[in-house]
């Protein structure tokens, strides 16, 4: 029944200890036509990332989009990305440097002709 009991807390130490290492980090911000986010779910040097990329005027976009950004971590750039009900979403998992609360990450976006900058910062 002892060995049963240390075997259980020394299961739920170790556990505890593995959360200690995971981060979710959300970065959010928003220009005159576009509005973005990336979310980071990191274990160790592992990390889920979701990135979203919303049209914010009311017609529908129907042109491919370019993008790019960077971040401590590297950079990530896509080239005629279909858009779907005026949202870009990516997702990706990767081994990277860990990202930084105080980071902030430069979204540049390029689409019919026009460009603009979105600036992420976390909350």
């Amino acid at each position: 029944m002892r060995k049963a009991f240390v075997l259980l807390f020394s299961l739920l130490l170790l556990q505890g200890c593995a959360r200690e290492d995971q981060k979710n980090l959300v970065f959010s911000g928003e220009s005159e036509h576009w509005t973005g986010k990336l979310e980071a779910y990191q274990v160790g040097d592992k990390a889920d990332k979701r990135f979203t990329l919303q049209y914010k005027p009311n017609e529908q976009l129907t042109v491919p989009v370019n993008f790019s950004y960077s971040y401590s971590g590297g950079s990530y750039s896509a080239k005629n990305y279909s858009v779907e009900n005026n949202k870009v979403v990516d997702r990706s998992l990767s081994s990277i440097a860990p990202l930084q609360k105080s980071e902030e990450i430069p979204i540049h976006v390029e689409w019919a002709g026009e460009t603009e900058d979105v600036l992420l910062k976390s909350k």
